[in-house]
């Protein structure tokens, strides 16, 4: 799965990090004894803003026109600023090490820019397989034997009885389901046997996941049926029950090799959980998966990213099995199969759901490891220089996965450090004056923000997108320093899933820097903001006097991003109004207690309409306007639902009323159990924010910062 993450470009940095300290305060700045009033100088700014508006407004974002020209917008007045930067803003008469600190800090944002560059080239198209994959769906291959491989290694019994589950109620008339255990317990023989999948064991093995994978293949090639195809699955993530019906059909074109899907969540990160903003901003991959992959898609540039994948056999055997050499071996997998003629496609329809880190240290962690893998290719046949037959396109997305990662973290870093530093040792970044900065700074900012306002979804955001980048920026840097050092031979880390905590948790390792680069921001400006500080009036006070303000809010967000709030429910909750049913004395009808279902079991003679306010594998609320009073004993819940193909007749007992509202809990029986996997992970259900409000996630933002 590291490949998820490692062409993922939520960070446009210069229009997130300073747009507000070098474009919407500088506004209003006055400069010593002048204001700044020349209409000459917001020529650019009100020509680009004002073109690009006009024209996707009048157009529509679905052009492929707009979409190509607001691009190229945007990369020329990208490059326009890089121009005005290299050659007008190196502050002069510094002692060398403030020379170094300027010249380093503009080698590493050009380093960005020419990412932020790569992204507009690559945004510049996209391709929707949808319609492709509907037109497929009566395709022969609706027919081919498949296999179902689930990769586990220390996941808990319910996280991998949820994923076999849902997979065995994947829609397809010749499947296997295979649980891939490396570790060979004997607990997950007993599941997978009991619930009807095949076992393959071996213990411990080398080359973490891939070496499983292809342990498992190896086996399935040679027990009955051979399979055609292979949906790989992490022992976290249970797949939608029609994602064959939708992929397999894009395989009748020969040159397919792998089909991938985006991964959704089912619970929120640590960075939406510990800011309580997972109501109003979607959880830190959507812009890669929904927005990126798209793009990369329509150039050719798609990868495998693990799990959730539907790969040709003949394929992955071509090109050796999955990848070993590197820890990131999804991607690497899409660079060997590319070598026999075999590409990588993507269909961005949500048909799987997973477990996202729970914990801060793991979020790092899955960060930290797919950094790892993308420096480690660096040292293989399959880098950008490398003498592996690739298309240049690939190359060029490899590129820019290694300059998003080596430059990125860097950058963030030297970002938030560079206000400090300059109350403190008076060493300064850039030198321009504000009219220079709405000249040159400001159209590139207000470009990137409309591109990304119109062709994101605002899934790029001020303050919100730095902070989930910001805070890995430590561990990824130390990661590129030691993988660039020694690449290979440590130890391979899987993120730990399903944890629970009943307390607050504060991560003091993660958190101290943050902290620390507060404090100093917040003290450096206190202590230079009045007027008789030597700094006061001297150009350049008033912008690190705005870029102060603008890190000290994003620092403490971060520093509050470091506190885990607890996580008391075992299960998680997904939000609906169905209308159900409340029967009462249907407790012992018949074949109940056996899992049937049965709607018209004896003693069903009482009814009380019902909405389900939410629902989980555990239990769920319900709003009763009438006779609740009734329920004082055992009652069944009946859930009619033609979406999902599903009927349920649920045992439960009533557990706290507020007004009609009534929690309510299911009776622990498997059967119940399996059936609200089937429902809840296999259906229409999901935990996605649909429609992301910019204002709605600062106000929340702030609504925390303040309280």
């Amino acid at each position: 799965m590291a490949g998820s993450m490692t062409c993922r470009k939520e960070c446009f940095y210069l229009a997130k990090d300073r747009g507000v300290a070098g474009t919407g305060v500088y506004i209003l700045l006055r400069s010593r004894g002048s204001t700044v009033v020349d209409m000459t100088t917001w020529a650019a700014f009100l020509i680009t803003s004002g073109f690009l508006v006009a024209m996707i407004e009048v157009y529509g974002t679905k052009s492929s026109v707009v979409r190509a020209t607001a691009s190229a917008i945007c990369a020329l007045v990208t490059l326009r600023y890089i121009y005005w930067r290299v050659l007008f803003t190196l502050p002069a008469h510094q002692n060398l090490p403030r020379a170094v600190w300027s010249h380093v800090f503009l080698g590493v944002e050009l380093c960005t820019l020419l990412s932020s560059l790569l992204i507009y080239l690559f945004m510049s198209r996209t391709v929707s397989r949808s319609g492709e994959a509907t037109a497929r769906r009566e395709s022969d291959l609706q027919h081919a034997p498949t296999d179902i491989f689930i990769a586990t290694y220390n996941e808990s019994f319910d996280i991998l009885e949820r994923t076999i589950v849902g997979a065995l109620a994947v829609e397809h008339p010749d499947k296997r389901v295979w649980v891939l255990d490396d570790g060979d317990r004997a607990w997950v023989r007993e599941l997978a046997e009991g619930l009807g999948a095949y076992y393959v064991a071996r213990h411990k093995g080398k080359h973490a996941k891939a070496g499983n994978v292809n342990h498992g293949l190896r086996r399935a090639l040679n027990i009955g049926r051979p399979p055609q195809f292979v949906l790989l699955l992490d022992a976290d993530f249970v797949p939608h029950r029609t994602i064959l019906r939708r992929v397999l059909g894009l395989f009748d074109d020969s040159t397919v090799g792998i089909v991938q899907t985006p991964q959704h969540f089912f619970n929120v990160d640590p960075v939406q959980a510990n800011l309580f903003c997972s109501s109003v901003w979607p959880d830190e991959q959507r812009f890669f998966f929904n927005i990126l992959m798209p793009c990369k898609d329509a150039w050719g540039a798609a990868f495998c990213c693990g799990t959730s994948a539907v790969i040709r056999v003949d394929a992955l055997t071509a090109s050796g099995g999955m990848a070993i050499e590197t820890v990131t071996e999804d991607m690497l997998t899409s660079f060997k199969c590319g070598e026999y003629g075999y590409r990588t496609i993507f269909l961005d329809e949500r048909l799987s759901l997973g477990l996202a880190p729970e914990s801060l240290a793991d979020f790092m962690s899955q960060r930290s490891r797919w950094c790892l893998g993308a420096i480690q290719q660096l040292f293989t046949r399959w880098s950008f220089f490398g003498p592996a037959r690739l298309t240049f396109i690939n190359r060029l997305a490899f590129f820019d996965t290694v300059l998003y990662w080596v430059s990125g973290a860097a950058f963030k870093i030297m970002l938030i450090s560079a206000p400090a530093l300059y109350w403190f040792t008076g060493t300064s970044t850039l030198h321009a004056t504000a009219a220079e900065l709405i000249r040159w700074m400001a159209p590139m900012l207000i470009a990137n923000l409309i591109f990304m306002r119109y062709f994101s979804g605002n899934r790029i955001l001020p303050i919100m997108t730095d902070l989930t980048q910001l805070l890995t920026a430590f561990v990824i840097s130390r990661t590129i320093i030691t993988g660039l050092i020694r690449p290979f031979g440590r130890p391979f880390k899987v993120t730990a899933k399903g944890l629970s905590s009943s307390a607050v948790t504060v991560q003091w390792r993660i958190l101290a820097p943050y902290a620390l680069l507060a404090g100093a921001t917040i003290l450096g400006t206190v202590t230079h903001i009045r007027n008789f500080s030597a700094a006061h009036g001297v150009q350049g006070y008033s912008f690190n006097i705005c870029w102060s303000i603008l890190n000290a809010a994003t620092l403490t967000l971060a520093a509050m991003a470091c506190i885990e709030v607890p996580q008391r429910r075992r299960d998680e909750r997904f939000i609906t109004d169905e209308e159900a049913v409340v029967r009462l004395s249907m407790i012992g009808g018949v074949g109940v207690g056996q899992g049937s279902g049965d709607l018209n079991a004896p003693g069903a003679n009482i009814e009380i309409a019902c909405q389900l306010q939410n629902l989980s594998l555990g239990g769920a609320e319900i709003a009763c306007p009438d006779g609740w009073k009734s329920l004082v004993g055992p009652a069944c819940l009946v859930i009619y639902s033609s979406a999902d193909q599903v009927s349920l007749a649920l045992p439960f007992t009533v557990v706290k009323r507020r007004g009609n509202l009534l929690t309510i809990q299911f009776a622990a029986e498997p059967w119940i159990r399996h059936a609200l996997i089937r429902k809840l992970f296999t259906g229409s259900y999901h935990q996605d924010v649909e429609e992301i409000r910019a204002f709605s996630v600062l106000s929340a933002l702030a609504h925390n910062l303040i309280s």
